[in-house]
């Protein structure tokens, strides 16, 4: 180790300062909040007005709400924008909690500010900065849990432990994944500790857990609709049941022998089934990793040899094969999987890799390797600006919205086919008649259901505002069935738009 004097706190002032610009800039620069956050705002707005009982007819699992609605309550700023000042301040406590853990594992604090620059370049992070989720408190609070499980290893006290559980049990109240987290994590004190000393351990470190569960009983007892709010408990139990998962895998691998292969590789159909589950997963992994980190990272094996690994290099890849069995559980129920699923996953695979990923672009930089230096600081570039900038312009949904909210009559009854148009509207001119039908998304056999719906009763409204992409024949098919009169359309540059059009009465037009 380095005696160089510690500035771990100036380089985690530095990280948190610019998370939170890089936080402020993504929000500012965004065109749309993203269709989760427009539900975990009506679940607030379902929370303020009816409390827990009316969540339950939104969503199951409501925490991330409920905060919003405190925010909102206590700052009296629109739930929007509360629900960005958390999430704002949640991946501030990510990327400090990703520092912290770094520390653990890096040399010096050279690397240890490299890293930093690393986590704030991370394309996959900076993706979700503009996003209303509750995602966010989920990752920001496990790897804090797993810091503060490190410091229990390190000073077994009561404070450790505590730290460690109101870190976990805040992360499963974003999402229920973090229970098995916090099932699972302490079983590591068993496999290296000896085993009197790591039973009281365990205790330690489930005494809250235990406790809560008794109050947690008591209490839903006494709440309305406390059960059915976060209903989401039951599903932790249904992963668990060995009939309910193979009785689905089983369906999902009849589908794959008698619609996919022949009758020759029919016997194969489950493993091909999860053979290919399980390289969908790792695929996501690796390319959420970026090519720039993996391939310096490759790079590093062939250019220097790495300084003995650290202690917490085995708790890393435990919690890692944690994360990966959430994942696979997931994947094996629904059959499909998310990147923003597999961020605690993602970073703490980063986490592995940072030591040798900081130690060859310290040597690199102590060594003036210009050529080297050159491409490590165009990943970083690419990395970052790939993670801050949006492709195509959707402000034309936004302005559409906001237009009609405040031009049309107050008295008149509006239609729509899109969420975002639904919200925007609502938002600006909530007591205005706005009524949302799914018409002109996808070209299947529900959508032409709807689309005979929606021609067939259009005329009982006055306006209809549609999001008309460019590619989508079928609702411009639909549009030449109806009677409609442009009065106001905006578009991007790639020929999208949202339009408001009056419906023209036809009784009207026959007399």
């Amino acid at each position: 180790m380095d005696n160089t004097p510690d500035n771990t706190t100036k380089i985690r002032f530095f990280t948190a300062t610019i998370s939170l610009l890089l936080s402020l800039f993504a929000v500012y620069s965004d065109d749309l909040i993203n269709s989760d956050g427009i539900l975990y705002i009506e679940t607030a707005e379902a929370f303020l007005q009816g409390g827990l009982a009316e969540t339950v007819k939104l969503y199951n699992w409501p925490f991330f709400s409920i905060c919003i609605a405190f925010v909102h309550q206590l700052t009296q700023l629109p739930l929007e924008l509360s629900a960005y000042v958390i999430n704002t301040l949640l991946f501030v406590l990510l990327t400090d909690s990703l520092i912290l853990l770094s520390k653990k594992t890096l040399a010096n604090q050279q690397q240890l500010f490299i890293a930093a620059l690393i986590m704030l370049c991370f394309i996959t992070l900076n993706d979700y900065r503009s996003f209303v989720i509750r995602d966010i408190g989920y990752w920001a609070f496990c790897l804090l849990g797993l810091y503060r499980f490190i410091k229990f290893i390190e000073l077994p006290s009561f404070n450790n432990a505590t730290f460690w559980q109101l870190a976990i049990i805040t992360a499963t109240l974003f999402r229920i994944e973090g229970a098995i987290l916090l099932a699972c994590l302490p079983l590591y004190v068993l496999f290296t500790t000896p085993v009197t000393t790591a039973l009281k351990q365990w205790l330690k470190l489930n005494y809250v857990v235990i406790f809560s569960l008794v109050i947690g009983s008591v209490v839903s007892m006494s709440l309305t609709g406390f059960a059915e709010s976060f209903g989401k408990l039951a599903t932790v139990v249904n992963y668990i049941e060995p009939d309910k998962f193979l009785a689905n895998f089983t369906a999902r691998s009849s589908i794959v022998e008698h619609q996919v292969l022949n009758k020759f590789s029919a016997d194969y159909s489950g493993l091909i089934l999860s053979s290919g589950l399980l390289v969908m997963l790792f695929y996501k992994l690796i390319k959420a990793l970026t090519v720039g980190y993996l391939g310096l990272y490759i790079a590093s094996h062939f250019k220097y040899k790495l300084s003995p690994p650290s202690a917490y290099r085995n708790l890393f890849i435990y919690f890692f094969l944690i994360n990966i069995g959430i994942l696979a559980i997931f994947m094996f129920n629904h059959f499909f999987v998310s990147k923003r699923y597999a961020i605690v996953a993602i970073l703490t695979l980063l986490l592995l890799l940072l030591p040798r990923l900081c130690q060859l672009i310290q040597q690199t930089w102590q060594q003036k390797k210009w050529s080297w230096l050159t491409i490590i600081a165009l990943v970083l570039t690419i990395n970052f600006i790939a993670g801050m900038t949006k492709s195509n312009s959707k402000h034309y949904v936004k302005n559409t919205a906001i237009w009609a909210s405040q031009n049309l009559p107050s008295e008149s009854k509006v239609l729509t086919d899109d969420e975002y148009i639904n919200y925007y509207y609502r938002t600006h001119q909530p007591e205005h008649q706005l009524t949302r039908l799914d018409i002109g998304s996808y070209n299947n056999a529900y959508h032409r259901y709807e689309f005979e719906k929606i021609t067939s009763s259009y005329q009982q409204f006055d306006y209809l505002i549609l999001v008309e992409k460019r590619k989508n024949k079928a609702l411009a098919a639909m549009k030449a069935n109806m009677q409609l009169e442009p009065i106001f359309s905006q578009q991007n540059a790639r020929g999208d738009k949202a339009s408001v059009y009056q419906v023209i009465s036809v009784s009207k037009d026959t007399n």
